[in-house]
Parts: C-alpha cells; sequence; structure tokens
C-alpha cells in the first residue's frame, strides 16, 4: 500500500521529441545573440555608405549644374577659353540628354573663335551626323549607348601612318567617376604639312569622349624623320580610341567591326 504513494521516477533518458523542447542555458545563446549583434552592425556599415555615396553623387550633380549655367554665361560672353574648362565638367554625365547637342553646338563655336579651325569643323560635322535629325545622340543612363554615323564614304580607310605621333586623350576624373567609358571611332586625312584634317566621329559612346578624341587627333604631329612621307591625295585614315574607367588611349588595331 505504501508503494501506491511513492512517486514515480523519471526515466533515465527523456524522450528526442521533449528534449528539443528545453530551453537553452545562457551559453548557449551567447554564440546566436553576437552573430545577431555582428549582422546588425554590418546592416548599419552597409546602409551608412549608401547613403555616404548618394550624399556624394548629389554634390558632383550640384557642382556639375553650377558648372553648366557657368558654361552657358561664359560662352554667351565670348570667354572661351574658360567656357571649354567649364564645357568638360558640365558634359560629365551619362544621361546627358538635349544638352548634349547645346554643349557641342558651344564647342564648335568656342573653338572657331580661339582660332582651332580642325576642332570646330569636327564638331560642326557631328552636329550634322548626330544631332541633325531623330533620334538624336542622347546616352542613356545605363551606359550602353553606341551611336554611329549613317553614311560612311565609300573606298575605306588605312590606319594611319607610324610617323604620325598621335598623343592619349585627355579623360578627366569627373568623367571617370561618373563611369563615362566606351570606344571613340574616327576618320581623318591628312593635309600637305602632314597635320590631320577633315576629322570626323564614326563612333561614339559619349559627346564629351568624342570631343577629345577630336583633340588628340587634331593635335597630332609627324615624329622626326629623315624623309618626307609619301601622301597619296584624298587618303582617308581611321583610328581608335578606347576610355576604360581609369585611363584612355589610342588602339589602331581595334576591330572597326566589333
Amino acid at each position: 500500500m505504501a508503494d501506491s504513494h511513492r512517486p514515480s521516477q523519471l526515466p533515465s533518458q527523456l524522450p528526442p521529441l521533449l528534449s528539443t523542447h528545453l530551453p537553452r542555458s545562457r551559453a548557449s545563446r551567447r554564440p546566436l545573440g553576437r552573430t545577431l549583434l555582428m549582422r546588425l552592425v554590418a546592416l548599419m556599415l552597409a546602409t551608412s555608405l549608401v547613403s555616404c555615396a548618394s550624399a556624394w553623387d548629389r554634390v558632383r550633380e550640384q557642382e556639375r549644374i553650377f558648372a553648366l549655367k557657368t558654361a552657358r554665361t561664359q560662352t554667351g560672353r565670348g570667354q572661351c577659353a574658360n567656357a571649354l574648362k567649364s564645357l568638360d565638367r558640365a558634359q560629365a554625365r551619362i544621361d546627358l540628354g538635349a544638352y548634349s547637342r547645346e554643349s557641342t553646338a558651344a564647342r564648335a563655336r568656342c573653338y572657331e573663335k580661339l582660332g582651332f579651325t580642325e576642332f570646330a569643323a569636327a564638331h560642326r560635322r557631328m552636329l550634322d551626323d548626330f544631332y541633325a535629325e531623330e533620334p538624336m545622340a542622347y546616352p542613356t543612363a545605363d551606359g550602353a549607348s553606341v551611336f554611329r554615323v549613317k553614311t560612311v564614304p565609300a573606298g575605306g580607310f588605312s590606319r594611319p601612318p607610324s610617323w604620325l605621333k598621335m598623343p592619349a586623350p585627355r579623360y578627366t576624373p569627373y568623367a571617370q567617376r561618373s563611369k563615362i567609358v566606351g570606344r571613340v571611332v574616327v576618320s581623318f586625312e591628312l593635309a600637305g604639312n602632314n597635320r590631320p584634317r577633315k576629322i570626323r566621329i564614326l563612333e561614339m559612346p559619349h559627346p564629351l569622349l568624342a570631343s577629345w578624341a577630336v583633340e588628340a587627333i587634331a593635335s597630332a604631329q609627324p615624329k622626326k624623320k629623315e624623309d618626307d612621307p609619301i601622301l597619296m591625295p584624298g587618303e582617308r585614315y581611321v583610328t581608335t580610341f578606347l576610355f576604360e574607367w581609369r585611363w584612355a588611349k589610342e588602339a589602331p588595331s581595334e576591330p572597326l567591326d566589333s
């Protein structure tokens, strides 16, 4: 009878289902809490970095808009040397929109006023080839735009002669930070003084890169040589410039149909 009132003894091992529902000790909860804290800190850091990047983007865009307004004022006043510097900053945006045409026309006027006739003529050709009719060469925000002339003279092109020294095109930090990259294909002829003329942009991703390619071509000079080169009248040459994130260079062997 006494045995009937003895409390029942727990088995030495709990069933698996019951064991899984036992609360964890403080020691076992510490790693989980530390992991959650580290993830929270990483998330806060990432959010902070994104916010900082957005803030810097806004600051740079405000600077660019100020340069755009300054370029308009300087161009209107005939202060072309300063206007060209401001245009370098004002055009440093991928999705340039209608300002693509306006800025190209401003460069043409300023180059003409400063006496850079080949620079000016090349930009007038850009206006005829890319901004005379719809759709105009307005780069898109994804940076994938490629614009080509609709008609190319028959007869083909030759590579630039080896004795023609071609400088590397300019490529400012503003354009690099704005991720304006791509390929510019340029054709030209050589005058009797071995200097480029009739410069024409055949392909471009952005008008700012095209302007810098024109500057490089127009600044090319013959290297020192013993004999004068023999030039074929009317021979046309073509070369390519690559703008890639942190550098820009001539790439004459770049395939033209890629």
